[in-house]
């Protein structure tokens, strides 16, 4: 008997599918040579595939408990490719690559190369004494840097966007690698992740069904209606989408991405998709994953599609099509959420397909222009034709009664007016809508929209203006808007129940004391100047961002001078209401002890 040549390569090619290298999207570095990036085991405080601002979070987060300062080690062997600084982003950062498996770690918010390759730290300051000191970008020569697996490369720190932590990325020819696709660098987790509600919609569905989840034995959840029923059963037809909600606790108390999710009919998977790796394309798609108007982005509580979305954004996927089924049918469902470690939670409950030829699909009593949305009394315009919009279905625009809205509204900001709720039926939108609020008067000082976020639970901010009859505002989350009369101060206390602040000796800057005080606001919003001075005197401070603090930098030069500093300061917010003073008495006892010669000298 003889073969064709033809025959005998697909033979082969079907014994050793990895013979066709180039098509897989990891790359085939062994388990061994990936090692750890910190000298401590630490907790993943943010995982892979979150939602951000703009994009998704491409890496994995560490705690390093607020200190600066810590070694970063080689995941593996290779040598430094690149290096960069910028003010905000990844900040200080470097990358690392492996030639041999084409792979390379991404180590971000450095606070310097000082580790074993102490040439790379005086590269880095030359290069920022030389050239632009807002930022730099370098290629470096292929193996100028090698190092082996292990190696201290440099020193964790707070640069660009991020408090104090490591920000570790793994990439391959095709894209973005979680990192807990890596064995050493699982957590160890033995907690499945937490479901806490199930969003069903279909075509013959008057109403999206928003059920509750709770927990009877680990991993395993009852569904809830509003009324408080078990939820076991319901007849549906046509096509049917189903979104889970939850997070997952890995080895610290933030809530965190989950790794994947099923759903099962009938015991076998119609669905299935794995956080283990995103495209360079899929990176800032992340519609394509999450239901992002009702998904937050801290803490992170995601609405997950339990089908697959379109990349363009135009239709909307659906999990499940019952036309596919006989009349009466009976299909028994499994959704499921899956952590790296491979526990996993799930809900269960039973879909009769039950042919109704009756069209129950009524809309919103809203009116609607294109994609402009109205209130029922005309007072609220919400715009998403600068969005993209996908679906058939409708933004619903509710006036809801303050005793039937399901949260509190803080004390100290009075309602103005009415409250209305934020919905959608069958459709979503990405991006900002844009909305119109008349209240037939220029608002005051005092009066501000304010949004309750409904996939978090929290009032978030959104961006808003007053005009001379009411407010125009941005919106891209759902959940309940109102005005709001705030008549609460702001406040200002010292950065003392977070180390963030705190560094280790060997980065500690010994010529400058820094001091952190946070501002707050349960209004308006605190404004980022403040009436600061120090005995008696206007001193300078600058604004933290990621602390939401104010940062005050005390030359140690002064305990020659003055054994104690009184710092006194004042908060705004932007209704015009002012904190009550608060009043700092600082020590300057022991500052000498660290004092040198090099410092600069404070005239």
């Amino acid at each position: 008997m003889s073969f064709s040549p033809f025959r005998i390569l697909i033979f082969l090619l079907s014994l050793c599918p990895l013979a066709v290298g180039s098509q897989t999207k990891f790359p085939e570095i062994p388990a061994s040579e990936v090692g750890f990036p910190l000298p401590y085991y630490s907790p993943v405080s943010g995982t892979f595939a979150e939602i951000r601002n703009h994009n998704l979070h491409l890496g994995s987060d560490f705690k390093s408990y607020g200190l600066n300062g810590h070694n970063i080690l080689a995941t593996f062997d290779g040598y430094i490719e690149e290096i960069s600084y910028s003010k905000t982003g990844y900040g200080l950062s470097l990358n690392l690559y492996n030639p041999k498996y084409k792979v390379k770690s991404k180590y971000a918010h450095l606070h310097s190369f000082g580790g074993s390759l102490y040439d790379l730290e005086l590269l880095r300051r030359a290069i920022l004494l030389m050239g632009d000191p807002a930022g730099f970008q370098l290629k470096l020569t292929p193996g100028m840097f090698s190092v082996k697996k292990g190696t201290s490369l440099g020193k964790t720190g707070e640069s660009g966007s991020g408090i104090s932590h490591l920000h570790l990325e793994f990439r391959s020819e095709k894209g973005i690698i979680n990192p807990l696709y890596f064995p050493e660098i699982h957590q160890k987790d033995t907690t499945p992740p937490t479901i806490l509600s199930l969003y069903l919609e279909g075509d013959h569905l008057e109403n999206p069904i928003l059920l509750t989840a709770k927990e009877k034995t680990k991993g395993k959840y009852d569904l809830y209606t509003d009324a408080g029923d078990k939820f076991d059963l319901i007849p549906l037809t046509g096509k049917v989408r189903i979104r889970m909600s939850g997070f997952d606790f890995i080895r610290s108390r933030n809530k965190n991405n989950v790794y994947g999710m099923d759903l099962s009919v009938n015991g076998k998977v119609t669905f299935s998709r794995n956080f283990d790796f995103l495209s360079y394309e899929d990176g800032s798609k992340k519609h394509q994953f999450y239901d992002i108007n009702r998904s937050s982005l801290a803490p992170p509580v995601y609405f997950y599609h339990m089908y697959e979305q379109s990349k363009n954004f135009k239709e909307e996927g659906y999990s499940l099509n019952l036309e596919d089924y006989k009349p009466n049918e009976t299909l028994y469902l499994e959704v499921s959420l899956r952590d790296a470690t491979g526990n996993k939670s799930s809900v269960f409950f039973t879909v009769v397909h039950e042919k109704n030829e009756t069209e129950t699909n009524r809309l919103s009593k809203n009116k609607q222009t294109g994609n402009k949305y109205n209130s029922a009394d005309g007072k609220i315009v919400l715009d998403l034709s600068k969005t993209e919009v996908s679906g058939e279905g409708t933004l619903l625009l509710t006036e809801i009664k303050e005793k039937d809205i399901p949260f509190k509204i803080p004390a100290g900001l009075p309602l103005k007016g009415k409250i209305y709720q934020i919905d959608t039926k069958k459709m979503s939108w990405k991006g900002e809508g844009l909305g119109e609020w008349n209240i037939g008067y220029m608002p005051t000082n005092k009066e501000s929209l304010y949004f309750y976020d409904s996939s978090i639970g929290k009032f978030q901010s959104i961006t808003q203006r007053k005009k001379a009859n009411g407010f125009s505002f941005k919106l891209t989350k759902l959940g309940y808007i109102m005005i709001l009369n705030d008549e609460t101060p702001p406040t200002i206390f010292p950065m003392t129940s977070l180390a963030r602040y705190i560094e280790l000796p060997e980065v500690r800057n010994h010529c400058f004391e820094d001091r952190y005080y946070v501002l707050g606001d349960t209004g308006s919003g605190f404004r980022t100047s403040v009436d600061l001075t120090i005995d008696g005197q206007s001193y300078p401070y600058e604004y933290d961002p990621d602390r939401r603090a104010i940062r005050v930098i005390i030359p140690k030069s002064l305990q020659k001078e003055r054994p104690y500093l009184l710092l006194e300061a004042k908060a705004f917010d932007f209704a015009g209401n002012v904190s009550e003073p608060f009043v700092d008495l600082i020590s300057t006892n022991g500052w000498g002890e660290e004092l040198q010669a090099s410092c600069p000298v404070i005239e």
